[in-house]
């Protein structure tokens, strides 16, 4: 397993201890609790149709040394680089909404660092690739976490 990736499974099992302890021990206002549940829900299904749409494409972990074999550009990839990270930002995002405390920012901020650390470095190896030119083109008509709506950004 790279190493980057054992070190965003220790943030994830710490982010988990501490969010389940403030989803626990902190009175949420139920808005909150709402707009979480609805979060909580789209990340799930996004991340379903991105493993469906992933499913024989060989994609490599995150913080993977290889180099990318394949590019896919259907189903969630035609609106995001990055759907998978798309879903766990939103599961991220909307349990720290759910838990209504500042400690959430926390670890939320560690993780959002992290996944765009791997989303830049995956961006970066495609350049290496014969699939440079076409993932240009790509990454100039998508956004990397969320879909692009005007423009480059």
């Amino acid at each position: 397993m790279p190493k980057g990736m054992n070190m965003l499974s220790l943030l994830v099992l710490f982010s988990m201890l501490l969010m389940i302890g403030l989803t626990f021990y902190v009175q949420q206002p139920i808005i909150p609790q709402l707009v979480s549940l609805v979060m909580l829900i789209a990340s799930a299904l996004l991340f379903r149709a991105t493993i469906r749409e992933s499913s024989k494409a060989g994609l490599l972990a995150a913080f993977d040394e290889k180099l990318p074999g394949s590019l896919l550009m259907t189903g969630p990839y035609s609106v995001v680089r990055h759907p998978f990270y798309s879903s766990y930002l939103l599961l991220w995002s909307g349990w720290a909404i759910g838990t209504w405390s500042p400690w959430s920012l926390v670890p939320l901020t560690a993780i959002i660092i992290t996944y765009w650390v791997a989303a830049k470095g995956e961006e970066q190896k495609f350049a290496s690739t014969a699939m440079a030119e076409e993932y240009a083109q790509y990454k100039a008509r998508t956004g990397r976490f969320i879909p692009r709506i005007f423009g480059r950004g």
